[in-house]
């Protein structure tokens, strides 16, 4: 295989490896199997462990000496920074949204909660998350702002923050969902904008409180 040919094989999988890894294909601590991966992607280990230890370099994967290289199983701490990162460029994306969306766009935000009622009844929590998931990606995406999707494609903040699921009850973040919803459909920016950042700030004081 030339230089050439092995450097774009390298990032070819190197992109793959880190999109797997935002949409939570491996748990927190897991070790990632080299061997699986160059079989997935038909492939030599070279070009894999080349990827491996560029992931670990920007901080998305660990290396254990001769152990091989794990998924990060992040502390609270970690985890409140992440939300911490999270409520500076998702509150002024929630602000694009509020201000630029199309109707169908603020439609597709007002769908995203209407199937739970008042509460999330026991059994809903999977479709939930799906939902909080899709609310925040959708409030990234609409933003319209390039360096916004590429901060969110480059440190994936969005998708590490969720390793664990739901870090707040339900109960909790749905009437937030909803507020900032309403605020992107009104097309008030600025209240869009303050609710997105004390709905992701209120987690970050959850987690840094032990979850009390």
């Amino acid at each position: 295989m030339s230089a050439i040919r092995r450097t774009i094989v390298s990032v070819e999988v190197y992109e793959e490896i880190k999109k797997a890894l935002f949409n939570g294909e491996w748990a927190p601590g897991e070790r990632i199997n080299r061997k699986g991966l160059a079989e997935r992607f038909g492939i030599s280990q070279t070009p894999i462990n080349d990827a491996l230890n560029r992931l670990t370099g920007e901080g998305l994967l660990e290396s254990h000496s001769r152990d091989g290289f794990f998924v990060p199983d992040y502390t609270d701490a970690e985890l409140a920074d992440l939300f911490t990162a999270r409520a500076g460029f998702e509150s002024i994306a929630a602000r694009l949204c509020a201000e630029d969306a199309s109707a169908a766009d603020r439609m597709a935000f007002v769908s995203l909660f209407e199937a739970f009622g008042e509460t999330v009844q026991q059994g809903m929590e999977t479709a939930y998350l799906a939902a909080d998931k899709e609310f925040h990606r959708m409030v990234i995406n609409v933003s319209g702002s390039s360096r916004l999707m590429e901060v969110e494609t480059s440190f994936g903040l969005f998708g590490r923050s969720y390793e664990h699921g739901l870090v707040r009850s339900p109960s909790d973040t749905l009437a937030e969902h909803r507020d900032i919803v309403g605020a992107i459909v009104r097309g008030d920016g600025r209240a869009a904008q303050l609710g997105m950042a004390e709905h992701l700030l209120a987690t970050r004081r959850y987690l840094l409180k032990g979850k009390t």
